[in-house]
């Protein structure tokens, strides 16, 4: 792409701002919890899961993975109008050195308009099972709002219009046949899914827990995170790849979602945030002149 088109893809972006539906969700602690789920479908797809395979370090380092995640990924969303850019630029550009040669011989790119694209349209459908699970299913006006900013992320993303379902409609028709005819089980994926994968994880580069507290408690929150990461999958994932889920699964799941959303309406409503995101709303708030491009757009 010359410069000048370069310039011109960029000025016509338009940030996120806090009056956003997006502000609210992307940084909730409960969008957390739907993130693992979203991971499987992300590596689900032979490109990705092969650069992935190749090129993360998801295993030996999953601390400074998801470090590195969130101060990348995260100010698209929570910063100023012009950061949000950069960092929308700098997302794109860095997957320009992902690409190599996969187990069976193909070559991959990680910025394939289809695979590159998918990563981030499995966030439309989180979000919404998010909060049909964990809060209160949104409204017909709430649904296409999210949509409506969910596609201008994508863009800030670096992804072209044609490469994103146009509507509601054209997003669950893809993202049913993408489950049905394109994902596969890969080495990713089945080791995410892997009974033994949270009972493994390393211990938080932090010298004030202690390594037999580490083990502790990771034996108690790994079965949890586990199972949490089977019932936040789609269902259709779970029947494409057999992945078991009973009726006594779903019970208990139903019963941790009451649960759940109790504790979450007792929570005040700062705290239901990621830092990034409650320092963002703070500075929104002390300087809504930094924000102006957001109201115009």
């Amino acid at each position: 792409m010359t410069q000048t088109a370069e310039q011109s893809r960029r000025d016509v972006l338009k940030p996120l701002g806090p009056d956003s539906l997006t502000w609210q969700d992307f940084g909730s602690w409960r969008f957390n919890l739907m993130l693992p789920q979203a991971f499987v479908l992300q590596v689900s797809h032979p490109i990705v899961d092969a650069g992935v395979d190749e090129h993360s370090v998801y295993k030996t380092d999953p601390w400074g993975r998801a470090r590195r995640s969130t101060a990348l990924l995260w100010p698209i969303v929570y910063a100023r109008p012009q950061k949000a850019i950069e960092m929308g630029v700098k997302l794109y550009d860095l997957h320009r050195s992902i690409k190599g040669v996969d187990k069976n011989g193909n070559k991959y790119f990680s910025l394939d308009p289809e695979a590159y694209s998918w990563v981030h349209i499995t966030g439309y459908d989180a979000t919404i099972r998010m909060h049909e699970m964990l809060g209160k299913s949104p409204t017909e006006e709430q649904r296409e709002q999210m949509f409506i900013e969910w596609r201008q992320l994508g863009g800030l993303m670096g992804i072209r219009d044609q490469d994103l379902p146009a509507t509601r409609d054209e997003y669950w028709e893809y993202f049913d046949h993408m489950i049905k005819d394109k994902l596969v089980m890969g080495d990713v994926a089945k080791d995410l899914l892997a009974h033994n994968h949270y009972l493994e994880i390393p211990k938080p580069p932090v010298d004030w827990l202690p390594e037999f507290a580490w083990k502790m408690i990771r034996a108690v929150v790994g079965p949890f995170l586990r199972f949490n990461l089977r019932a936040t999958l789609p269902q259709q994932y779970r029947e494409r790849f057999d992945i078991p889920w009973t009726r006594r699964d779903q019970r208990l799941f139903k019963a941790w979602c009451r649960f759940y959303r109790v504790m979450y309406s007792l929570t005040p409503k700062k705290r239901r945030l990621i830092p990034m995101a409650r320092k963002a709303f703070e500075d929104a708030r002390k300087h809504p002149e930094a924000y102006k491009l957001n109201k115009s757009a």
